[in-house]
């Protein structure tokens, strides 16, 4: 079954109860990608699975979620018993497919929004503009439909637009699919940016 907004919510605190009845390692995930952008009602279509892009630990410093920690993984296979979820519900793929945490702006780890599923579980949501940076990543990385339609209802304005491929073609500079970018910067009605980042 995909995550609605109600089913994903429901999710998470059940999520965050199994953990809480555990007693064991409290988790700080940062999640990105479809799940993100329902939870704070910018998109409305139902997602595959709930993408954690990395761990905070509790002085707010940030590493890779993957591989995803044994406790996180038993409480969710738990909860897609129990909500007839797919069995990678929930996963840090996105951890593993971005290659440096570090290379996000400053701006990117100030504006996420948290938001608290009992004593055992925090989740920071990527905001906004945090998700235009990593869905124009994707839409020159990996050239995936859904990235295109998310930053489409995302619907950055000209100056985020080229704020974000700036970011992008400043810091990865090899990028499966950068012959993407007029078509990209045309679908999202910005194409008068394309002399910008041609030459």
């Amino acid at each position: 079954m995909e995550l609605s907004q109600q089913n994903l919510e429901e999710a998470l605190r059940l999520l965050g109860n199994l953990l809480a009845a555990r007693k064991g390692t409290a988790f700080w995930l940062v999640v990105c990608g479809g799940s993100a952008l329902l939870s704070q009602e910018i998109i409305s279509r139902s997602t595959e699975d709930v993408d954690i892009l990395a761990m905070r630990d509790w002085e707010g410093g940030v590493d890779r979620a993957f591989p995803m920690p044994e406790a996180l993984k038993e409480a969710a296979a738990l909860v897609a018993d129990e909500l007839r979820l797919g069995g990678n519900w929930l996963n840090s793929a996105a951890s593993l497919h971005f290659p440096d945490l570090h290379l996000l702006p400053a701006s990117f780890w100030q504006e996420l929004e948290t938001r608290e599923y009992g004593h055992y579980l925090k989740i920071s949501f990527v905001t906004r503009s945090g998700q235009i940076q990593l869905k124009t990543y994707a839409a020159l990385n990996r050239a995936k439909p859904r990235d295109l339609n998310d930053l489409r209802t995302l619907a950055p304005t000209s100056a985020e637009t080229e704020a974000a491929v700036r970011w992008v073609l400043d810091y990865f500079p090899i990028l499966s699919h950068r012959d993407k970018l007029p078509d990209l910067l045309t679908h999202l009605g910005h194409a008068h940016l394309i002399p910008t980042f041609q030459g």
